[in-house]
């Protein structure tokens, strides 16, 4: 491992029923992974697969919750896959963990999933400060073309009638549903309200390959108790705290 990764925490998830290592100064998992974790509608026996896996953080919470997947996941940051590896040992977990580019790797081209989701870098580069941590601008940066070559993937690699889940901002709509229309539907999304101005800053999309079914826009769900009055001291919702302590589901 290099330098950038000398120093690791050791952080708790699910009330203490997941404990992963994350290297300090690069990307840290949190709320995001533990909502798409939750998001994903698979049962015992599917074929699982994660694109960027970082530390394993999605995936693993999704295996707490759901025993007897068959999971893969691929990551091109060996930091983060070495990280992954001890995470899975550490925590009983059994799952192939691929190190490399998911768009290059050619044993992927002979699988297919029932469940494949992702959790993307939400900056535009022209919008991202360059800070040379290399481990925290690869999972923050967007560079142009790479959401299409994401869902094109996810589309080609989802068995028929399996799910594509991803989190974003709610500025990329536009452009995930005209890629996710071509070639799925029953396509539902599921707003996040983190402020108490009621704004979106997340949203969840799931959609069905080869399904046929409208696009559904459900009500937000709200993070934290009064998000609308200003100058409370943040506490999760009931629901939040279910899917954080418990590891519940995430259902719409």
């Amino acid at each position: 491992m290099e330098n950038q990764l000398t120093d690791i925490t050791k952080d708790l998830f699910l009330g203490g029923k997941l404990s992963l290592l994350q290297p300090k100064k690069g990307f840290r998992a949190g709320l995001d992974s533990v909502l798409l974790a939750a998001a994903v509608n698979a049962k015992s026996g599917d074929k699982v697969f994660e694109i960027g896996s970082g530390v394993g953080t999605v995936l693993f919470c999704l295996m707490s919750r759901i025993s007897g997947l068959k999971a893969t996941a691929i990551e091109i940051m060996n930091e983060y896959h070495s990280l992954s590896l001890i995470n899975a040992k550490q925590n009983n977990f059994k799952a192939n963990l691929i190190l490399g580019d998911f768009l290059k790797d050619q044993k992927l081209k002979q699988e297919s999933f029932d469940q494949i989701f992702f959790n993307p870098p939400y900056y535009p580069i022209h919008n991202y400060k360059i800070s040379g941590n290399k481990l925290l601008e690869i999972a923050h940066i967007e560079y142009p073309g790479i959401l299409k070559k994401l869902l094109s993937y996810a589309l080609k690699r989802c068995k028929p009638y399996g799910y594509i889940t991803l989190i974003h901002r709610p500025a990329r709509l536009p452009e995930i549903l005209s890629i996710l229309t071509n070639g799925s539907g029953d396509i539902k999304i599921q707003p996040i309200v983190s402020s108490h101005f009621q704004i979106s800053s997340r949203v969840i999309i799931r959609a069905r390959k080869s399904a046929k079914g409208e696009t559904k826009l459900f009500n937000p769900i709200s993070l934290y108790k009064n998000s609308d009055k200003s100058g409370l001291k943040k506490q999760y919702t009931s629901k939040i705290q279910e899917i954080l302590k418990k590891g519940k589901a995430l259902n719409f």
